[in-house]
Protein backbone atom coordinates (compact mmCIF):
# COMPACT_ATOMS: atom_id res chain seq x y z
CA UNK A 1 0.00 0.00 0.00
CA UNK A 2 1.38 3.56 -0.29
CA UNK A 3 2.28 5.67 2.72
CA UNK A 4 2.59 8.81 1.05
CA UNK A 5 3.05 10.34 -2.19
CA UNK A 6 5.57 13.53 -3.13
CA UNK A 7 5.79 15.29 -5.91
CA UNK A 8 9.72 16.38 -7.45
CA UNK A 9 8.84 19.97 -5.64
CA UNK A 10 8.84 18.29 -2.43
CA UNK A 11 11.60 15.91 -1.81
CA UNK A 12 13.00 18.03 1.08
CA UNK A 13 9.49 16.85 3.04
CA UNK A 14 10.36 13.33 3.22
CA UNK A 15 11.65 13.21 6.85
CA UNK A 16 8.47 15.19 7.99
CA UNK A 17 6.21 12.92 6.13
CA UNK A 18 7.26 9.07 7.20
CA UNK A 19 6.83 10.70 10.85
CA UNK A 20 3.29 11.48 10.32
CA UNK A 21 0.77 8.98 11.74
CA UNK A 22 -1.39 9.44 8.83
CA UNK A 23 -2.16 6.71 6.44
CA UNK A 24 -1.50 8.23 3.32
CA UNK A 25 0.49 11.88 3.00
CA UNK A 26 0.26 13.55 -0.45
CA UNK A 27 1.97 16.72 -0.92
CA UNK A 28 2.38 17.52 -4.69
CA UNK A 29 1.78 21.47 -4.36
CA UNK A 30 4.79 23.93 -3.87
CA UNK A 31 5.74 26.64 -1.49
CA UNK A 32 8.84 28.57 -0.93
CA UNK A 33 9.32 26.56 2.76
CA UNK A 34 9.63 23.52 0.41
CA UNK A 35 12.01 24.13 -1.21
CA UNK A 36 15.20 23.91 1.61
CA UNK A 37 19.13 23.83 0.11
CA UNK A 38 20.19 22.41 3.83
CA UNK A 39 18.16 19.02 2.81
CA UNK A 40 20.68 18.09 0.07
CA UNK A 41 24.47 17.73 1.31
CA UNK A 42 27.30 18.46 -1.23
CA UNK A 43 30.76 17.61 -0.98
CA UNK A 44 33.29 20.12 -1.58
CA UNK A 45 33.98 20.46 -5.03
CA UNK A 46 35.50 23.24 -7.32
CA UNK A 47 32.65 23.43 -9.76
CA UNK A 48 28.94 23.09 -8.06
CA UNK A 49 25.38 22.76 -9.25
CA UNK A 50 22.83 25.59 -8.04
CA UNK A 51 18.95 25.01 -8.43
CA UNK A 52 17.60 28.76 -9.50
CA UNK A 53 13.83 27.96 -10.57
CA UNK A 54 11.68 24.74 -10.95
CA UNK A 55 9.34 24.16 -14.15
CA UNK A 56 8.33 25.63 -16.79
CA UNK A 57 5.99 28.00 -18.65
CA UNK A 58 6.72 27.35 -22.71
CA UNK A 59 4.30 25.01 -24.40
CA UNK A 60 6.85 23.42 -26.55
CA UNK A 61 4.71 21.18 -28.95
CA UNK A 62 7.51 18.49 -28.25
CA UNK A 63 7.75 18.53 -24.45
CA UNK A 64 6.68 17.20 -21.46
CA UNK A 65 8.11 18.96 -18.88
CA UNK A 66 5.67 21.69 -18.12
CA UNK A 67 3.16 18.77 -17.74
CA UNK A 68 5.32 17.17 -14.77
CA UNK A 69 7.43 19.96 -13.23
CA UNK A 70 4.13 22.29 -13.22
CA UNK A 71 4.28 26.46 -13.62
CA UNK A 72 7.68 28.08 -13.20
CA UNK A 73 8.55 29.38 -10.00
CA UNK A 74 11.96 30.88 -9.14
CA UNK A 75 13.82 30.21 -6.23
CA UNK A 76 14.23 33.55 -3.56
CA UNK A 77 17.36 35.47 -4.33
CA UNK A 78 18.48 35.01 -0.53
CA UNK A 79 18.28 31.19 -0.43
CA UNK A 80 19.93 31.07 -3.43
CA UNK A 81 22.60 33.74 -2.52
CA UNK A 82 22.90 31.58 1.12
CA UNK A 83 23.75 28.47 -0.86
CA UNK A 84 26.31 29.60 -2.94
CA UNK A 85 28.17 31.62 0.14
CA UNK A 86 27.99 28.05 1.69
CA UNK A 87 29.52 26.45 -1.42
CA UNK A 88 32.10 29.32 -1.90
CA UNK A 89 33.03 28.30 1.85
CA UNK A 90 33.36 24.63 0.67
CA UNK A 91 35.95 25.06 -1.88
CA UNK A 92 33.29 26.04 -4.82
CA UNK A 93 35.15 28.23 -7.49
CA UNK A 94 32.59 27.92 -10.54
CA UNK A 95 28.52 27.70 -10.41
CA UNK A 96 26.34 26.15 -12.40
CA UNK A 97 22.98 27.69 -12.30
CA UNK A 98 20.04 25.44 -13.23
CA UNK A 99 16.51 26.34 -14.33
CA UNK A 100 14.52 24.70 -17.50
CA UNK A 101 14.48 28.87 -18.43
CA UNK A 102 17.11 30.34 -16.04
CA UNK A 103 17.25 33.84 -17.66
CA UNK A 104 13.45 34.20 -16.82
CA UNK A 105 14.27 34.15 -13.58
CA UNK A 106 12.13 36.41 -11.34
CA UNK A 107 8.78 34.57 -12.20
CA UNK A 108 6.48 33.68 -9.46
CA UNK A 109 7.99 35.64 -6.01
CA UNK A 110 5.71 35.79 -2.81
CA UNK A 111 5.02 39.45 -2.32
CA UNK A 112 7.24 39.88 0.41
CA UNK A 113 10.24 38.94 -1.98
CA UNK A 114 11.74 41.97 -4.37
CA UNK A 115 11.08 41.46 -7.29
CA UNK A 116 14.81 41.24 -9.41
CA UNK A 117 15.68 39.79 -12.57
CA UNK A 118 18.35 37.21 -14.35
CA UNK A 119 20.81 39.73 -14.78
CA UNK A 120 20.29 40.81 -10.88
CA UNK A 121 20.89 37.60 -9.67
CA UNK A 122 24.29 37.14 -11.77
CA UNK A 123 25.58 40.62 -10.38
CA UNK A 124 24.62 39.29 -6.55
CA UNK A 125 26.47 36.07 -6.94
CA UNK A 126 29.49 37.64 -8.62
CA UNK A 127 30.27 39.69 -5.41
CA UNK A 128 30.28 36.43 -3.49
CA UNK A 129 34.30 36.29 -2.30
CA UNK A 130 35.60 32.69 -3.57
CA UNK A 131 33.26 32.60 -6.30
CA UNK A 132 35.32 33.09 -9.45
CA UNK A 133 33.27 31.94 -12.47
CA UNK A 134 29.47 31.36 -13.05
CA UNK A 135 27.79 29.33 -15.80
CA UNK A 136 24.06 28.55 -16.32
CA UNK A 137 21.66 26.57 -17.97
CA UNK A 138 19.17 26.37 -19.97
CA UNK A 139 18.43 29.76 -21.08
CA UNK A 140 15.66 30.43 -23.64
CA UNK A 141 16.27 32.47 -26.81
CA UNK A 142 13.46 34.50 -26.12
CA UNK A 143 14.41 36.04 -23.40
CA UNK A 144 18.05 37.18 -24.79
CA UNK A 145 16.99 41.20 -24.67
CA UNK A 146 19.50 43.33 -25.41
CA UNK A 147 19.69 44.52 -21.50
CA UNK A 148 20.48 40.62 -20.95
CA UNK A 149 23.27 39.99 -23.44
CA UNK A 150 24.71 43.49 -22.52
CA UNK A 151 24.60 42.57 -18.75
CA UNK A 152 26.06 39.19 -19.74
CA UNK A 153 28.90 40.67 -21.90
CA UNK A 154 29.96 43.16 -19.02
CA UNK A 155 29.65 41.12 -15.89
CA UNK A 156 33.41 39.89 -15.41
CA UNK A 157 32.87 36.32 -13.71
CA UNK A 158 30.38 35.34 -16.05
CA UNK A 159 31.77 32.64 -18.18
CA UNK A 160 31.52 33.36 -21.71
CA UNK A 161 29.81 30.64 -23.32
CA UNK A 162 26.14 30.51 -23.23
CA UNK A 163 23.66 27.52 -24.57
CA UNK A 164 21.39 28.65 -27.41
CA UNK A 165 18.67 25.67 -28.04
CA UNK A 166 17.27 26.59 -31.48
CA UNK A 167 15.85 23.21 -32.30
CA UNK A 168 15.09 24.07 -35.59
CA UNK A 169 16.90 26.55 -38.60
CA UNK A 170 12.77 26.63 -40.34
CA UNK A 171 11.04 29.34 -38.84
CA UNK A 172 8.00 27.12 -40.12
CA UNK A 173 8.73 24.20 -38.24
CA UNK A 174 10.13 26.31 -35.34
CA UNK A 175 6.28 27.45 -35.60
CA UNK A 176 4.94 24.06 -35.26
CA UNK A 177 7.10 23.93 -31.76
CA UNK A 178 5.46 26.57 -30.52
CA UNK A 179 9.16 27.82 -29.82
CA UNK A 180 7.71 31.32 -30.13
CA UNK A 181 10.63 32.99 -32.11
CA UNK A 182 11.47 32.73 -35.98
CA UNK A 183 14.77 31.59 -37.44
CA UNK A 184 15.49 35.10 -38.45
CA UNK A 185 14.88 36.38 -34.60
CA UNK A 186 17.46 34.01 -33.29
CA UNK A 187 19.96 34.83 -36.00
CA UNK A 188 19.53 38.63 -35.16
CA UNK A 189 20.43 37.41 -31.45
CA UNK A 190 23.42 35.78 -32.03
CA UNK A 191 24.69 38.61 -33.96
CA UNK A 192 24.19 41.01 -31.29
CA UNK A 193 25.66 39.07 -28.66
CA UNK A 194 28.62 38.34 -30.92
CA UNK A 195 28.99 42.21 -31.65
CA UNK A 196 29.16 42.36 -27.64
CA UNK A 197 31.61 39.39 -26.81
CA UNK A 198 33.32 38.38 -30.47
CA UNK A 199 35.02 35.12 -28.74
CA UNK A 200 31.70 33.94 -27.15
CA UNK A 201 31.25 30.09 -27.24
CA UNK A 202 27.81 29.14 -28.20
CA UNK A 203 26.67 25.63 -27.97
CA UNK A 204 22.61 24.52 -29.42
CA UNK A 205 20.23 21.87 -29.37
CA UNK A 206 18.96 20.95 -32.52
CA UNK A 207 15.78 18.09 -33.49
CA UNK A 208 15.75 16.18 -37.17
CA UNK A 209 12.39 15.07 -38.37
CA UNK A 210 10.22 17.00 -36.72
CA UNK A 211 6.66 15.72 -37.87
CA UNK A 212 6.32 17.50 -41.71
CA UNK A 213 9.94 18.84 -41.75
CA UNK A 214 10.44 19.45 -45.33
CA UNK A 215 13.58 19.19 -47.23
CA UNK A 216 13.61 23.16 -47.33
CA UNK A 217 13.33 23.17 -43.39
CA UNK A 218 16.58 21.17 -43.42
CA UNK A 219 18.39 23.00 -45.35
CA UNK A 220 17.25 26.39 -43.39
CA UNK A 221 18.70 24.44 -40.27
CA UNK A 222 21.89 24.02 -42.24
CA UNK A 223 22.06 27.54 -43.00
CA UNK A 224 22.11 28.69 -39.60
CA UNK A 225 24.58 26.13 -38.74
CA UNK A 226 26.91 27.66 -41.29
CA UNK A 227 26.38 31.27 -39.86
CA UNK A 228 26.53 30.50 -36.03
CA UNK A 229 29.15 27.82 -36.16
CA UNK A 230 28.06 26.66 -32.81
CA UNK A 231 30.85 25.32 -30.95
CA UNK A 232 28.69 22.47 -29.05
CA UNK A 233 25.68 20.28 -30.90
CA UNK A 234 23.63 18.55 -29.13
CA UNK A 235 21.44 16.59 -31.79
CA UNK A 236 18.53 14.35 -31.76
CA UNK A 237 15.71 12.73 -34.23
CA UNK A 238 12.06 13.51 -32.99
CA UNK A 239 11.02 11.25 -31.22
CA UNK A 240 7.19 11.22 -29.84
CA UNK A 241 6.36 11.81 -26.37
CA UNK A 242 2.72 10.59 -25.01
CA UNK A 243 1.01 13.61 -23.69
CA UNK A 244 2.39 15.89 -25.87
CA UNK A 245 0.85 17.89 -28.69
CA UNK A 246 3.00 17.02 -31.21
CA UNK A 247 2.63 13.13 -30.08
CA UNK A 248 -0.14 12.95 -31.05
CA UNK A 249 0.19 13.95 -34.63
CA UNK A 250 -0.32 11.45 -37.44
CA UNK A 251 2.54 12.76 -40.04
CA UNK A 252 5.92 11.67 -39.22
CA UNK A 253 9.26 11.99 -41.15
CA UNK A 254 10.81 8.36 -42.19
CA UNK A 255 13.21 7.23 -40.15
CA UNK A 256 15.99 6.95 -43.26
CA UNK A 257 15.42 10.57 -43.89
CA UNK A 258 15.99 11.62 -39.92
CA UNK A 259 18.93 9.30 -39.84
CA UNK A 260 20.41 10.74 -43.21
CA UNK A 261 19.92 14.70 -42.10
CA UNK A 262 20.98 13.68 -38.48
CA UNK A 263 24.34 12.40 -40.13
CA UNK A 264 24.66 15.10 -42.56
CA UNK A 265 24.06 17.92 -39.88
CA UNK A 266 26.72 16.17 -37.39
CA UNK A 267 29.12 15.38 -39.86
CA UNK A 268 29.31 19.21 -40.93
CA UNK A 269 29.71 20.11 -37.63
CA UNK A 270 32.13 18.06 -36.89
CA UNK A 271 34.18 20.09 -39.87
CA UNK A 272 33.20 22.91 -38.40
CA UNK A 273 34.92 21.88 -35.09
CA UNK A 274 37.98 21.08 -37.02
CA UNK A 275 37.91 24.17 -38.61
CA UNK A 276 37.60 25.99 -35.31
CA UNK A 277 40.50 24.08 -33.09
CA UNK A 278 42.98 25.08 -36.00
CA UNK A 279 42.66 28.77 -35.34
CA UNK A 280 43.50 28.05 -31.85
CA UNK A 281 46.57 26.02 -32.34
CA UNK A 282 49.54 28.42 -30.20
CA UNK A 283 47.03 30.09 -27.95
CA UNK A 284 46.73 30.01 -23.91
CA UNK A 285 43.78 29.73 -22.08
CA UNK A 286 42.94 29.83 -18.38
CA UNK A 287 41.23 26.51 -17.33
CA UNK A 288 39.81 25.36 -14.18
CA UNK A 289 41.15 22.21 -13.30
CA UNK A 290 38.58 19.96 -12.37
CA UNK A 291 40.31 16.12 -12.58
CA UNK A 292 44.23 15.76 -13.11
CA UNK A 293 44.98 11.31 -13.81
CA UNK A 294 47.78 10.23 -11.46
CA UNK A 295 49.10 7.38 -13.93
CA UNK A 296 50.49 10.77 -16.46
CA UNK A 297 49.52 13.47 -14.55
CA UNK A 298 46.66 14.37 -17.56
CA UNK A 299 44.38 17.18 -16.83
CA UNK A 300 40.54 17.99 -17.64
CA UNK A 301 38.82 21.14 -16.97
CA UNK A 302 36.85 23.94 -18.77
CA UNK A 303 37.88 27.32 -20.14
Amino acid sequence: SVSFVLGARNVSKISQVIHKEKAVEVAIDYDESAYAFEFFEKKAQIRSLLNISIGCDKKCAYCIVPHTRGKEISIPMDLILREAEKLANNGTKELMLLGQNVNNYGVRFSSEHAKVDFSDLLDKLSEIQGIERIRFTSPHPLHMNDAFLERFAKNPKVCKSIHMPLQSGSSAVLKMMRRGYSKEWFLNRVERLKALVPEVGISTDIIVGFPNEGDKDFEDTMEVLEKVRFDTLYSFIYSPRPFTEAGAWKERVPLEVSSSRLERLQNRHKEILEEKAKLEVGKTHVVLVENRREADGQIAGFE
